[in-house]
């Protein structure tokens, strides 16, 4: 049976790994990233080092309600990208770049292309899923592990 830590060691390994494949599209894939992309990346930092407490310090209980509302948060930031992405909610001011052109040619890019219209035109998809769908569902994953946790924790005791 697998322990509380070794589940804990799994999920700072894909939490990791998440925010390595994301930072490789937008940087090396050159994919546009908007802010609520952005945003959606610093609960998985917070996520990494609050279990990197939970292993340290064995404060178990003092930092996973913390994980689970970092979790939540993201979840939440995370559906309203897809909401947007289908058009649910009206794009608004997070979904415009912040990204400026470097020089001419960048720009004579960007305007000819219309690169970064906005989050309603998804330019990357994995599994036919956008990378705010991926993850949602991997929040909600991390989320009913976290939850399993608990429950195991509070049995065991």
């Amino acid at each position: 049976m697998l322990n509380t830590k070794n589940i804990l060691k799994f999920l700072i390994y894909a939490q990791i790994l998440i925010l390595f494949l994301v930072y490789y599209i937008e940087y090396v894939m050159d994919v546009y990233a908007c802010r609520l992309c952005k945003y959606q990346r610093i609960p998985f930092f917070l996520n990494i080092l609050l279990i990197f407490l939970i292993l340290n310090k064995k404060q178990l209980y003092n930092f996973i309600y913390i994980l689970l509302i970092s979790i939540t948060i993201n979840i939440g930031i995370s559906f309203y990208h897809i909401g947007i992405e289908r058009g649910f909610f009206t794009d608004n001011q997070v979904c415009i770049a912040d990204k400026s052109p470097r020089n001419e040619k960048d720009l004579l890019k960007e305007l000819t292309n219309l690169k970064n219209g906005g989050c309603e035109n998804v330019k990357f998809r994995l599994f036919k899923l956008s990378l705010s769908e991926l993850n949602f569902l991997t929040n909600i994953v991390f989320l009913l592990i976290c939850a399993h946790i608990i429950r195991y924790e509070k049995y065991k005791n």
